[in-house]
Order: C-alpha cells, then sequence, then structure tokens
C-alpha cells in the first residue's frame, strides 16, 4: 500500500472520529432513551415527502451561487453546483462545518476554479443567508409582538440571560483586544512577509467583492434567496404533522418557531 493510500486512510478515519467526538460532546447529555420514544411515534411518510421541499430549498442555494461565481466570471458546471450544495448539508451531519470546506473543494477540483474564489462567494451566500435569517427574525418580532412580549415574561430568566449576553464587560474587552490585534498586526508589521500575503490577499477579496456588488443579476439573487427560504418553511412546516404532539399548531406558530430556529444561521 503506498503513502497517499495510507495518507488518505488516515485523513478519512480522523475526520470520522473527529466527527463522533463532536457530536458526543454535543448530545452527551441527551437523554436518548426519550429521543427513541419520540422518534419512533414519528410518521416517516410525512417526513419523506417533506425532503422534497429540503431539496428544492438547497437547490435555489445552489443556483445562487452559481450567479456569485459566474460574476467573477467562472461557468461552473451546474450539476458540480449542485452536488457541492447538497453535499456540504450530508458532511455536516459527520464533521459540523467542514461541508463548507469540501463544497467549495469540490467546485476546485471538478471545475477548476481556484479554491480562494470558491471561497469568497460561499462567505458572501453565508453572509446573505444570515442577513435573510435576522430578516426573517425581525418581520415576525413585528408580526406578533404581543406572543414574544408573553413569551419573555412567562420565562424571565431568557431574558436575564440575552441582556447579560450584551451587557457582559468580557464581551466588549475581547473585541476591544481583537480590534487592537488586528491595528498592530497591520500598521506595526506591515513588512512581515505573512502579513503582507494576508494583506494581498485581503484587496483581491476586496476587488471581487466589488464585482459581485456590481453583478446585473441583483433580482435573480433575492429571488432565489426568498424562494429557498420559503421551501426550507413548508419542508419544516411539513413536519408538524409527523408528531402527535405538533400537528394541531398552526403555520403562525410553524413560522413563529422556524424563525427563531434560523438564529443558529448567525452562528459560524
Amino acid at each position: 500500500m503506498n503513502s497517499k493510500r495510507i495518507q488518505d486512510i488516515l485523513k478519512t478515519v480522523l475526520s470520522l472520529a473527529l466527527g463522533v467526538a463532536i457530536i458526543w460532546l454535543l448530545y452527551r447529555k441527551t437523554n436518548l432513551r426519550e429521543v427513541w420514544e419520540i422518534a419512533s411515534s414519528a410518521h416517516f411518510g410525512i417526513i419523506a415527502s417533506s425532503l422534497v421541499f429540503g431539496l428544492l430549498g438547497n437547490y435555489f442555494r445552489a443556483l445562487r451561487w452559481e450567479l456569485f461565481l459566474n460574476s467573477l466570471g467562472y461557468r461552473p458546471k451546474r450539476e458540480s453546483i449542485v452536488f457541492a450544495t447538497f453535499g456540504n448539508y450530508a458532511v455536516n451531519f459527520l464533521l459540523p462545518r467542514a461541508g463548507d470546506l469540501w463544497r467549495c473543494g469540490i467546485v476546485t477540483k471538478y471545475d477548476q476554479i481556484p479554491f480562494s474564489k470558491t471561497f469568497e462567494t460561499f462567505f458572501v451566500d453565508k453572509i446573505l443567508d444570515i442577513l435573510a435569517g435576522v430578516v426573517l427574525v425581525i418581520i415576525s418580532l413585528a408580526l406578533y409582538v404581543d406572543f414574544f412580549v408573553s413569551y419573555f415574561h412567562q420565562n424571565p430568566g431568557f431574558a436575564e440571560n440575552f441582556t447579560k449576553l450584551f451587557t457582559s464587560v468580557w464581551l466588549y474587552l475581547l473585541l476591544i483586544l481583537i480590534s487592537g490585534g488586528i491595528f498592530v498586526m497591520f500598521f506595526y508589521f506591515k513588512e512581515n512577509p505573512l502579513v503582507k500575503k494576508v494583506n494581498k490577499f485581503l484587496q483581491v477579496v476586496q476587488y471581487d467583492m466589488v464585482l459581485i456588488a456590481k453583478m446585473k443579476s441583483k433580482g435573480k439573487i433575492i429571488i432565489y434567496t426568498v424562494l429557498a427560504w420559503l421551501s426550507f418553511y413548508v419542508y419544516f412546516y411539513i413536519c408538524f404533522y409527523a408528531f402527535d404532539f405538533t400537528k394541531n399548531l398552526g403555520p403562525i406558530i410553524g413560522w413563529i418557531v422556524y424563525a427563531m430556529s434560523n438564529v443558529g444561521v448567525a452562528v459560524p
């Protein structure tokens, strides 16, 4: 067995081991018996039917990403973009966030697009999803303000923790340290070879961001974003009917839960 083959096997084994370790750390306190009881009572036919809308949402995301790459002058194959986007979420199940890098790497490999360009456009795509998630939450807060006021009154601990987070001295101290570190790096060590490379890369990124901002397909970007999020909402809400304890909840409650669940999109 040659060394390259051994390296590939080791990479796969280590990736799987790391994924299992992360999953164990995240869910080690979960009551698996309770999870199994809930899962065994689910109507899997309904869950299976909802997957159509989940796939549709990811398809619209793939089309949106393709437009970002097109704005930089690249024409990847549609099937590569769709496969990479679908695979992104599958890989994330094994190793959280590794799917993001895998997604960019697949398009780089099969369409000969520089990894820096696929990652830049993926980053823009991610930022757009974060903004869409924020808009979704704001709309929900505005439309159902009475519901949230009632919830905060009934759960004072939640509001208290939220307030503590944004009034924490440590949070602002961390932001100051990060800002200070960046300032020192770029103004006092600007002749450092590594800093020069980073600075050059950021200049290229800035140029590419200008190209993306000037793209002519902004209307399509908005349409694909709206269609993707609506598809995910339908995908999410259909699953309510798969469980007896949620099947009687209406679409408004479904929308609120969906909006709040997307707060996690902002977490890198």
